[in-house]
């Protein structure tokens, strides 16, 4: 039976995933609520600092640099200042794609390099047990997201240079999350043949043993 104490939310696991989602929803918030004629810039500065607070908050609640998080921010600092000194919103366009593609190539390099599967060391993070699913098994799952990243950077700038600038920033929110999930929900099936049962405690195993004793022993009178 598969324990409800097999996973561990603890405050840091919320807290990563409050920030991960922060400068995102920032974003979106300035630009939609902002009310000025070029929301687009002021978005992007809020995006700016909203990265720049996910990077040193994390820090502080952790004690350590998420590095997905620090190569964010740098990547978004570097488009982000482009869109607003050349006022041009192509560029902060194009870093939404870059990053996910960024993330593509994180996954292949952990896979195929250092040999230490992404996905199987989050999984193993928020888990009391580690997960005993077969090599081929993490494979499949490690591969399936960059394809997804990938995917998503190329529809990304699809939207971008065939949808409304408005379009575009609603597509950038939801279709993140979406994806998010679609990849999340796809890796929980995968795993969920191997996910940790629970292990019985030694009172109840004693119980249990006692009563087959019992019922053994009733059975011979």
């Amino acid at each position: 039976m598969i324990s409800s104490n097999s996973f561990r939310i603890d405050h840091l696991t919320i807290m990563k995933f409050l920030l991960d989602y922060f400068p995102l929803i920032v974003f979106v918030g300035i630009y939609f609520f902002s009310g000025v004629e070029e929301p687009m810039y002021p978005a992007v500065q809020g995006l700016i600092i909203a990265s720049a607070i996910q990077t040193i908050g994390y820090r502080m609640v952790s004690g350590k640099f998420e590095k997905m998080h620090v190569w964010t921010f740098a990547i978004t600092l570097v488009f982000g200042g482009l869109t607003l000194i050349l006022r041009n919103a192509e560029f902060i366009q194009w870093k939404a794609s870059i990053i996910v593609w960024f993330f593509a190539g994180f996954f292949l390099f952990r896979q195929y390099i250092s040999k230490k599967p992404v996905v199987k060391e989050l999984m193993d993070n928020v888990s009391e047990q580690p997960f005993e699913a077969p090599e081929s098994v993490w494979k499949v799952i490690n591969l399936v997201w960059p394809i997804g990243f990938t995917l998503f950077g190329i529809l990304n700038l699809y939207v971008a240079y065939n949808f409304s600038e408005a379009f575009w920033v609603n597509f950038k929110l939801f279709g993140m999350f979406a994806m998010n999930i679609v990849l999340l929900i796809f890796t929980i099936v995968k795993l969920f043949p191997y996910f940790p049962e629970e292990e019985e405690d030694a009172t109840t195993a004693d119980k249990k043993a006692e009563s087959a004793t019992s019922n053994a022993l009733d059975g011979k009178d």
